[in-house]
């Protein structure tokens, strides 16, 4: 027989040892709860700590090669992630500068780095005629394209100076007939090539900026694109030009004295302007004009590099059109004391030769010449002598066009033909709307090359039509309509040979860019595809205007594509705005300009008791949003600022080379200088700087930081009319992603430059 016994302190005892076990964990599980958040803290704050310090250092890197280094200059440093991951985040905004050119005006831009074709620009005070845009090609990455006239024709090109000189060599690659050839090119030298129009149009494309000059025929005459140009006035002190074997003479011009210094292969040589009387002086203009002639002769393409003490304008006279004999070749268009090509103020070149002044509107007008009147009729023309010794401005009752033709021979002629006829030219036909090289309107006398002097003809004239934007579609009054894509090889339109008086095109949609050719000679200077290119805007708002720039959209695009497209240029990469209107009775003043660069950002990734936090670093600016997602300035964009009422910024632009490695293992990071180019300089009376993403508002309120110590703007905030007692940046709203720079109301000397830093990054200590 079995005998059970139960023991209920035994049993109780076991209930009571497992209950207690469970509350222990349960105690401890709480204290985990409690605990482990506080260790991810920790953890997060010596995450932050192991990390800033290298951010630091190498915003600070940055900030040293961009404003005082030169190419090839580089850095290194140890990146040591803890636990985190560093990677290139390349799409996320950047910075953008606007100054304006006219006091007690503003100008603000919106969405100019989303990627896409649209984006706002904000100017209450006055009309918007027009806004320009250019690529600022704002790494190596992004390449310089040069679209050649659809002729045959000899191109050189040679780099155009920096600030700070290429060492080595870079890539150019030559493209005729979708066929490239690759070759490398240095700052001293010229590069030539011969094109066939028969294979199809000829592009360059290369890693820096370069001056490109076609050559057609035995002679030619062109004005010199400078290498820094003056918004205002289109002018410069300094060129590199690609000259070709043959006789040149240059003559150098500027309204106030100055002194030249040149040098080209090993001959060199200086000089001094001198002053010639003008008349008929209009508002603001100065009654003489200061000149400088100096002929040269090259037995093979070599490289001019000219400078001058005072803004100028650099004409090249070559072969047939050296000598000023009113019967070679050649023709230049005029621009306005502007920079622009349809105004009303010209003072045309101290050059003996002829003048047609062009009416590109329906209504009649009038030029007053030397104090008399000269009626032009609408949508026509009138060709007057010209000669140095009885100089004047030309003022215009409305806006009108001036082209310079050193033939004479037709001067007196009534003969169809005769107010456009010359023995051969080159030149770009300015658009009426505008009056800039790109635009949407058209109306002009065409040139005319045909029969000869005693009785003209049309002759072989072509307008060779390129879409500035990546579709353009347009007619005249002939024609239907006839799209072109950026793809397309230009479309030649040939005049026909009964044509008589005004010819008209119109582009419906995008952007144009025509050249005209005649006769067998003429010479030019070609832009970078991706410059001055021109829409009409027309209006003027107290508020935002919305703008479609002449670009395709890639916000959608996958990394690789959006790349390609900064490289092909289809897509730009950094931007320069001038916004163009009527100012003191010029139509195309301009009255500001703007410069957004996108900033690829290094960031480093870690997690706290969150995750996906971030420290990052971009354009020299060090943030984190640690330790609870809010955006935190550790260490703000330089500017320098002062003496007096000036400001100097250098952007730094950063970019990731391809085979980069990234991670959460020691890395070696190199950064190399690749260049450093002027972007403006110029007097300006507002400064405004912003940044898209989300830190703008934290850089913004840190940038203005010190204006909190303002007593007149502690009793006055918001209003600057009233802020006596600093300089420096102010952020006008605590809701407003940008600050404007102060200088007690007065202009500002505003000095903007960008550098092209190259990040190579590699495994364990060892640079590849």
């Amino acid at each position: 027989m079995i005998r059970r016994e139960c023991d209920e302190d035994a049993v109780s005892a076991a209930i009571a040892t497992v209950l207690l076990f469970a509350g222990v964990i349960t105690i401890i599980s709480g204290m985990m709860v409690t605990v482990i958040p506080v260790i991810d803290e920790l953890h997060g704050a010596v995450e932050r700590e192991n990390m800033v310090g290298q951010m630091e250092d190498l915003a600070k890197e940055t900030e040293r090669l961009s404003e005082s280094g030169t190419p090839g200059d580089s850095a290194l440093l140890t990146m040591r992630p803890h636990t985190g991951q560093l990677g290139w985040q390349m799409f996320e905004g950047g910075s953008w500068y606007s100054a304006t050119h006219i006091p007690d005006t503003t100008f603000r831009i919106e969405g100019a780095l989303d990627l896409d074709q649209e984006m706002r620009i904000r100017h209450p005070e006055y009309p918007v005629n027009s806004l320009c845009a250019t690529d600022l090609h704002a790494s190596e990455e992004s390449l310089h394209h040069y679209r050649i006239p659809l002729i045959n024709a000899t191109i050189t090109a040679t780099p155009s100076n920096t600030l700070t000189s290429v060492l080595g060599s870079k890539s150019l690659t030559f493209e005729q007939g979708g066929i490239e050839t690759e070759y490398l090119i240095s700052s001293s030298d010229t590069w030539i090539q011969n094109t066939d129009s028969s294979t199809g149009e000829s592009w360059i494309h290369s890693e820096m900026p370069l001056n490109v000059i076609v050559w057609h025929g035995q002679g030619g005459a062109f004005i010199a694109n400078t290498d820094m140009e003056n918004p205002d006035s289109g002018l410069g002190r300094i060129w590199s030009v690609p000259l070709i074997g043959g006789s040149h003479v240059l003559q150098v011009e500027s309204d106030n004295p100055f002194t030249v210094q040149w040098e080209i292969g090993s001959e060199s040589g200086n000089g001094q302007s001198t002053s010639l009387y003008v008349e008929q002086n209009p508002e603001g203009a100065l009654p003489n004009v200061h000149t400088w002639t100096q002929e040269l002769v090259t037995s093979e393409p070599e490289k001019l590099v000219l400078r001058t003490s005072s803004d100028a304008s650099l004409v090249v006279r070559w072969g047939e059109s050296a000598e000023l004999d009113g019967e070679g070749p050649g023709a230049i268009s005029w621009p306005d004391r502007t920079g622009s090509w349809t105004g009303k103020n010209f003072r045309p070149p101290a050059m003996d030769g002829t003048l047609i002044i062009n009416n590109p509107s329906p209504t009649s007008t009038t030029a007053k010449i030397g104090n008399l009147y000269q009626a032009i009729s609408g949508y026509s023309s009138i060709r007057i002598p010209w000669t140095s010794d009885s100089l004047s401005w030309i003022e215009g009752s409305d806006p009108i066009q001036i082209e310079w033709v050193l033939d004479s021979q037709t001067l007196d002629s009534n003969a169809n033909h005769a107010t456009s006829w010359r023995p051969g030219s080159l030149t770009m036909i300015p658009a009426a709307d505008t009056g800039r090289t790109s635009g949407a309107e058209w109306k002009f006398y065409p040139p005319k090359s045909g029969g000869d002097s005693a009785t003209p003809a049309v002759g072989e004239t072509s307008l060779i039509l390129q879409p500035a934007g990546p579709r353009t579609t347009w007619n005249t009054a002939t024609s239907q309509e006839q799209t072109i894509n950026h793809s397309d090889d230009s479309t030649i339109h040939s005049i026909d040979s009964n044509h008589i008086g005004a010819f008209s095109v119109d582009a419906t949609s995008g952007s144009l860019r025509i050249f005209s050719s005649t006769g067998d000679s003429g010479a030019i200077g070609i832009q970078d595809d991706g410059a001055d290119r021109c829409i009409v805007i027309g209006m003027r708002a107290s508020g935002w205007i919305d703008v479609t720039l002449p670009w395709i959209s890639v916000h959608n695009y996958k990394e690789s594509d959006i790349l390609s497209s900064w490289k092909d240029g289809s897509h730009f990469f950094g931007l320069q705005m001038e916004i163009r209107g009527e100012y003191n009775g010029e139509p195309n003043t301009v009255i500001a300009s703007a410069w957004a660069f996108h900033m690829p950002r290094l960031t480093y990734t870690f997690d706290s008791s969150v995750s996906d936090l971030q420290i990052l670093t971009q354009g020299g600016f060090v943030g984190t949003n640690h330790p609870e997602y809010q955006p935190d300035v550790l260490r703000p964009p330089a500017s320098r600022e002062g003496p007096g009422p000036r400001l100097a910024a250098t952007v730094p632009v950063t970019v990731p080379t391809g085979d980069s490695v990234l991670g959460s293992t020691e890395l070696e990071l190199t950064l190399s200088l690749e260049g450093r180019e002027q972007i403006t300089s110029l007097s300006a009376h507002q400064v405004r700087r912003g940044w898209d993403g989300p830190y703008a508002l934290t850089i913004a309120a840190e940038s203005a930081a010190d204006a909190d110590y303002s007593s007149d703007w502690l009793a006055f905030p918001g209003q600057l009319d009233t802020l006596s007692d600093y300089v420096g940046w102010v952020q006008t709203s605590p809701t407003m992603p940008e600050v404007v720079y102060h200088a007690g109301g007065g202009p500002v000397l505003f000095n903007l430059q960008m550098a092209c830093i190259s990040s190579q990054t590699s495994l364990g200590g060892s640079i590849a």
